[in-house]
């Protein structure tokens, strides 16, 4: 196995298939096996017309090979990996639940935003959700600014402003997209107000199929334990207690005086 194919190999599930779906797309654009106009989202093209996978297609397409593509799936292969195999590695289903709700939240806002192609929101969004979770390190930002991590989609929102001669209106709906997501998943349940609730806990249904352990359940019992034996072993027999016979108890057995009246004798 060539070091390549390893690396590919050795990336989580969510990030493997979301980044292979990246470069498929792509590929199939330059190959000219379909078309930009094929991949958009719109209400009128996707429920009108009955093209459903746009709601698909409309987060896989980056544009065609650039800097900015390239860029976009280092993100994507860096930061979601991170987060699938960092603050989410025992919470399969909740990452993936949150990235839905993500992808559900910029369709909604797609109309305003004047946007047919939701890959780099999408990317932006999960940028800064990493950029919370992961604060404290400190990146080097193409070799030309090194700041807390924090910072990051602040610099990326600078950058693509600066770049594409326009003010970010769309970078900035996504970045709420996500700081929101992060705070009722994250920090939301650690104040006190909330009473630990998850407003966004993945449903049951997705846990089961990711294997994640829910929240409540307890482990079904073996068929073949018998848990009422199991108690009574656990317990033993009860000890036959008896009460102590009283010192001032002239009819206390005779054995338990002789020591005494012996010591006497001598």
């Amino acid at each position: 196995m060539n070091p390549l194919e390893e690396w590919y190999r050795q990336l989580p599930v969510f990030t493997r298939a979301y980044a292979t779906a990246v470069v498929a797309v792509t590929l199939a654009l330059q190959l000219q096996w379909v078309t930009p106009y094929q991949l958009f989202h719109s209400s009128r093209a996707t429920f009108g017309g009955g093209e459903y996978w746009r709601l698909a297609t409309t987060f896989l397409f980056l544009g065609e090979f650039s800097l900015n593509w390239v860029l976009n799936v280092y993100f994507i292969v860096r930061y979601c990996r991170d987060l699938e195999e960092g603050s989410y590695s025992t919470r399969p289903a909740d990452f993936v639940w949150l990235v839905a709700l993500a992808c559900a939240a910029l369709l909604a806002l797609a109309p305003h935003l004047h946007a047919p192609f939701l890959g780099d929101l999408l990317v932006t969004a999960l940028t800064y959700m990493w950029s919370r979770h992961y604060s404290h390190l400190f990146i080097n930002f193409m070799g030309l600014i090194t700041t807390s991590a924090a910072y990051l989609p602040w610099i990326m929102l600078a950058f693509s402003s600066v770049v594409e001669d326009r003010w970010p209106t769309a970078d900035l709906a996504a970045m709420a997209v996500g700081h929101v997501l992060w705070f009722l998943s994250e920090e939301w349940p650690l104040r006190v107000e909330s009473g630990g609730s998850r407003p966004l806990r993945a449903p049951r249904v997705l846990c089961r199929l990711l294997h994640q352990e829910i929240e409540g359940d307890q482990p079904d019992p073996d068929p073949g334990f018998d848990l009422n034996a199991a108690t009574e072993a656990d317990s033993g027999p009860e000890p036959d207690l008896e009460p102590e016979p009283d010192a001032d108890d002239q009819t206390a057995p005779l054995v338990q005086r002789a020591p005494y009246a012996a010591a006497a004798d001598e």
